[in-house]
């Protein structure tokens, strides 16, 4: 009953990682690239920015709990062939955490040099997050089920 608790926890801790690590990293490099035109201050465009990221991380978070959720408690592993199912629902949780940047890129505004930067730091904010989380704390029936998950876990 612990270990799946102690995962669950193991994968917040990584979104607060990224909530309060990765996203003030970025912002500090947008605050050295990005140039933003006259309708728009660049700590009001960062501000955004920031927002529009722990949003897309909330996403990737909820993603992931929801994939450990599927896997501890309504899947069952009755045969191994039966995994490719399984996928397609990761895949699927996948491409929702990528469509969580979809909010960030109609509202954040475009600077006039390197705010399009934003977008990619969304999309790798939520794809890393989703599927750092679920490499390393998926469920023990599911493990394997990331792509390259086992190259690396072993527990």
């Amino acid at each position: 009953m612990w270990k799946p608790i102690g995962f669950m926890i193991a994968m917040i801790v990584v979104g607060l990682v990224f909530f309060f690590v990765i996203i003030p990293a970025e912002d500090q490099l947008m605050d050295s690239w990005v140039t933003t035109g006259p309708d728009i201050t660049l700590d009001a465009w960062r501000e955004l920015f920031r927002h529009w990221a722990q949003f897309g991380i909330g996403a990737a978070l909820v993603a992931a709990m929801f994939w450990f959720l599927l896997g501890q408690w309504v899947f069952g592993m009755n045969r191994w062939t039966n995994a490719n199912k399984k996928r397609t629902v990761w895949l699927a949780l996948l491409v929702l955490s990528a469509l969580a940047i979809v909010p960030g890129v109609v509202l954040t505004p475009a600077g006039q040099e390197w705010g399009r930067l934003a977008w990619a730091c969304y999309l790798a904010n939520n794809l890393g997050l989703y599927y750092l989380a679920t490499l390393l704390f998926s469920p023990s029936s599911f493990k394997y089920v990331p792509w390259l998950a086992t190259r690396l876990r072993y527990w």
